[in-house]
């Protein structure tokens, strides 16, 4: 049978099955062959996914070519696709918004020519989805679908599929139809968009406790940013009950049509953790850190009462209310205050401003909480990277610069060392506000030291540069995002030390938070977390 087939090497390999790259003697081209084992005793399945192939003829389904068997080994041959697994994709290079939902209507596209034919996959997943170099999704792996008219491998009370993406109705054993893999696909897609696979739990026994139960939290919990049809479609497609769930072709519809109003950018883990619920006690510490630096400053007459404050504005903020969780904030440092009424008007109207332009981001009006905090630490350029990782270029800029502004507002009033990374010196101004009375008066105090030291505009300018380049770090793949983080980390560094004004001072205040991205940026750590790691990523999904 394999005589027309010439094996090469071996791109993939899985519990039950190896997949080689090979070329077609007839045709001239390579086609990915899948090889199983007759020992296995898995005819069945193959023979499900022969038939169910046979049924299909849709771009967005992987074509299997032909099959075949011999005295050891059952053999099928696909289309092979050059690109990677959704799974990988989602691991190594994050999709933005816009790129996640196309791909997912794809998904639904391909799944509604399959239930039209009556073809119900059972195994939807990132694994099973390869994303062609066109950037389109292609489904694959059809051995445990289930056909109309055959009983199929799996009757009522038995499970087929993979637990972190089955519907409950499936998890627990009931009839399965095409709605269950509109649930997988949904899933798949709010995976996409928030980084976060909330079937997925602490052991294989927990997982499907949270598969049975199908409780998935509103999208719009951790992305409230996202169009609201969208958001209501993709609850609808993850509702426990499966008549409530639209079919494939309705919700692909609705899901393509809001793609075009979704940004490009962010990957999955920025949006999970800059546009979701920030950690309660991530962002409960960072709040209270600037209060207790707030008290110790003399804005406060109780370091106790000021981070406390502080804290509670960080838990409420993390999770329903961040207008209010920075109006706490702002309390902590302004209300309880004994600076002068002048201050204390202008600080008002700072707050004020801060909180109009910054309500419509959400929870990320909390993020300029954390630069001033970074910056006492000699981080700062974190704060660039936290920034540079939100969804879109106005959350971007935004959040960079109400970032600066906070902290040069902070070592003006304050002091520092090394006032924004330059290398010279800043005495606060707060023992001189007290008492001032004169808008104009305390406004001349504050703008005083950057006239001083013009170089602190400056380098909050790049920081501001370097948040909004940062995109371009998120948006690189393999090696080339290692080469263009040590661009980035090269770039702020010499523009700190030159354009900063702060020299040789400056550059030893960036280089570690440099590092730090480029570390990232390689990631080391996959290694251990990685299964083969010279498995071929164009054929994920094909492994059983």
């Amino acid at each position: 049978m394999l005589g027309r087939y010439d094996l090469r090497e071996v791109i993939g390999r899985g519990a039950t099955s190896r997949v080689y790259r090979a070329l077609d003697r007839a045709t001239g081209r390579d086609v990915a062959v899948k090889e199983i084992p007759i020992d296995l005793g898995l005819e069945r399945r193959v023979g499900a996914e022969i038939r169910a192939a046979s049924r299909l003829g849709h771009h967005g389904v992987v074509r299997m070519l032909d099959w075949g068997e011999d005295s050891e080994s059952l053999y099928l041959i696909s289309e092979l696709i050059d690109g990677p697994s959704l799974e990988r994709v989602y691991a190594d290079t994050p999709p933005g918004d816009r790129a996640a939902a196309e791909m997912a209507a794809d998904v639904l596209d391909a799944l509604a020519h399959a239930h039209e034919r009556g073809v119900i996959h059972r195994d939807i997943k990132p694994a099973n989805i390869l994303v062609d170099d066109n950037g389109h999704a292609r489904v694959t792996d059809l051995g445990v679908a289930r056909l109309s008219g055959e009983s199929g491998m799996t009757q009522t009370g038995g499970v087929v599929g993979t637990m972190a993406y089955m519907a409950p109705e499936q998890a627990t054993g009931e009839v399965v139809t095409g709605a269950a893999d509109v649930w997988a696909a949904t899933l798949v897609l709010y995976e996409g968009l928030t980084g976060r696979n909330p079937l997925l739990g602490v052991s294989p026994a927990d997982t499907a406790r949270r598969a049975a139960l199908g409780e998935v939290a509103p999208i719009r919990t951790l992305r409230p940013d996202l169009p609201e049809r969208l958001s209501r479609a993709i609850d609808a497609g993850l509702s426990p009950d499966p008549d409530a769930r639209p079919d494939a072709a309705r919700l692909a519809r609705v899901v393509r049509e809001e793609a075009d109003e979704l940004p490009e950018g962010r990957g999955k883990r920025a949006i999970a953790l800059l546009s979701g619920p920030l950690p309660p006690a991530l962002t409960g510490a960072a709040a209270a850190i600037l209060g207790g630096m707030i008290a110790e400053r003399g804005f406060s007459t109780s370091t106790f009462g000021t981070a406390g404050i502080a804290l509670i504005a960080g838990i409420i903020g993390a999770w329903r209310a961040p207008v209010a969780a920075i109006g706490l904030v702002l309390l902590a440092g302004v209300s309880m205050a004994t600076a002068g009424p002048a201050f204390t008007g202008i600080a008002v109207i700072i707050a004020l401003l801060l909180v109009m332009t910054g309500s419509r981001h959400g929870r990320l009006i909390l993020l300029p909480v954390l630069a001033p905090v970074l910056a006492a630490w000699g981080l700062l350029p974190l704060y660039a990277i936290a920034a540079g990782s939100t969804r879109s270029v106005a959350s971007r800029i935004w959040t960079s610069v109400a970032g600066m502004l906070a902290v040069l507002a902070w070592q003006i009033v304050s002091g520092a060392s090394s006032f924004m990374f330059t290398g010279g010196e800043q005495w606060g101004i707060w023992d001189r506000l007290k008492g001032v009375r004169s808008p104009m008066a305390a406004g001349d105090l504050l703008l005083r030291p950057l006239g001083a030291h013009p170089q602190a505009l400056m380098a909050a300018g790049i920081m501001i540069a370097a948040a909004l380049t940062w995109p371009l770090v998120l948006r690189s793949r393999g090696t080339t995002r290692i080469s263009t983080a040590v661009l980035w980390g090269a770039g702020v560094t010499i523009a700190a030390g030159l354009l900063g004004g702060g020299g040789l001072w400056a550059v030893g205040a960036v280089i570690p938070s440099a590092i730090l991205a480029i570390a990232w940026a390689a990631r080391p750590w996959r290694v251990f977390t990685r299964g083969d790691a010279g498995q071929s990523p164009s054929v994920d999904g094909m492994v059983g």
